[in-house]
């Protein structure tokens, strides 16, 4: 027997999966965190690439925004204080600079969060906004593809635009960060309705959603950039200043050497873990991670997703999708193209991911959860989800366990993952 340890909320749950059966866990890469954060971004800012330094861009009547897509005080204070000692050279104080916080639309909802924020950064003397996707928006222009681009209006019509953020995988989007997370984070509902429906029933919704993202933010104009890169304990590895393009490649490929994974082939049973907390808060938060699961599974094959959920689905416009369509993805992919919820996407994401496999989960989730959602089971212990699996597919079904399925970007060799990098 191998024991394979799963982050399962706050603690660890052990599979314990047959030697014969296992065909590997895969691990992310091991990078080591900077010892000195603040220190980390004055660098970046003190040496950008492929743009003047912000205290040579900001004259001092100038309005500055920055927009974060970090919910954490420990990340958002040293990048406004780095910010504020750079601008300081050019005359401005912190009632010239905004800070504006990225809605984070692929996690539950953090009112408390963001409230206890605004307090920690008020004595930096800064102004903080929250975007939502119904804030007020303007119109930039049109996409290639033809997505009409709205976006925050307090962002748009600055003159100096910043955006800081940390880069991180995500199983709908590829990476979040950089332009990509502008767009995400800083749009309209319609903006996000115009790139995430034509993904909404595809294989791979995460190179397509990238791509279209990557082309929106191009319409930003000039925007300076400050992309950081973390590895899976938290800590800060590097950052990157700078042309938004340039500087988001630069993390992109530090954070590949972390988070992309080779896996040899396709195998019959994956044991996936979202991630613990916070990743496996909710429902909602958790079943992002069927997506990186559905790439290496073999058809007809089984996942057993382990998500502790003691927020149980998490988010309103996701249970609302969950409780009123059930399995049926054409009434709500048709009502999401009267009206488009990002919680109505993952409600789509997840039940077409139970017709892609047999799913099954260990969590904490009520049985009365389970008979709102078909063709999913609960199990209480991943062991009894595994012998049921091998039950199913039989002795010698191979095993493959992902430990952090929220995070991960697996690679299948002979097919390859497009996209970032």
């Amino acid at each position: 027997m191998v024991d394979a340890w799963l982050p399962y909320g706050r603690v660890e749950v052990c599979a314990r999966v047959p030697t014969e059966n296992l065909e590997a866990i895969l691990s992310l890469g091991a990078k080591a965190g900077t010892k000195d954060f603040e220190g980390e971004i004055r660098r970046s800012l003190e040496a950008p690439l492929g743009a003047k330094r912000l205290s040579e861009i900001a004259g001092p009547e100038d309005n500055i925004v920055l927009a974060l897509n970090a919910l954490d005080a420990l990340i958002a204070k040293p990048v406004i204080s780095s910010i504020l000692g750079e601008i300081s050279s050019a005359g401005l104080k912190g009632e010239n600079l905004k800070v504006i916080f990225m809605q984070p639309i692929f996690h539950s909802k953090i009112t408390l969060s963001m409230g206890r924020l605004k307090d920690e950064l008020s004595s930096l003397g800064v102004s903080v906004l929250f975007h939502d996707a119904l804030s007020e928006n303007v119109y930039v222009g049109d996409t290639e593809s033809g997505v009409k681009v709205y976006i925050d209006k307090v962002f748009a019509q600055s003159k100096v635009k910043i955006i800081a953020s940390l880069i991180e995988p995500n199983p709908y989007t590829l990476y979040r960060g950089g332009g990509c997370d502008l767009i995400l984070g800083l749009s309209s509902i319609e903006t996000l309705r115009q790139i995430f429906m034509p993904a909404l029933n595809t294989e791979n919704p995460s190179d397509q959603i990238f791509r279209e993202t990557h082309k929106a933010s191009l319409m930003l104009g000039d925007v300076f950039s400050i992309n950081i890169v973390g590895n899976t304990k938290g800590e800060i590895i590097k950052a990157f200043a700078g042309d938004l393009e340039r500087s988001f490649q630069e993390g992109i490929r530090v954070a590949n050497e972390v988070y992309r994974v080779s896996v040899d082939r396709r195998t019959d049973i994956i044991i996936v873990s979202a991630g613990g907390s916070p990743f496996d808060s909710s429902l909602f938060d958790a079943c992002g991670c069927l997506e990186n699961a559905l790439k290496v599974v073999k058809r007809n094959g089984c996942i057993i997703l382990v998500a502790e959920c003691l927020q149980g689905y998490g988010d309103m416009e996701f249970q609302e999708a969950m409780l009123r369509f059930k399995g049926d993805l054409i009434s709500l992919g048709r009502s999401l193209q009267k009206k488009f919820t990002i919680g109505g996407f993952v409600a789509y994401r997840f039940l077409r991911a139970l017709k892609r496999a047999h799913v099954s989960m260990v969590s904490a989730l009520p049985d009365f959860y389970v008979s709102e959602i078909g063709d999913l089971r609960i199990f209480r212990t991943v062991n009894e989800a595994l012998a049921n699996a091998l039950s199913e597919l039989g002795r010698k079904s191979k095993v493959l366990v992902i430990p952090n399925g929220s995070l991960v970007i697996p690679e299948l060799k002979a097919v390859g993952v497009t996209g970032a990098g």
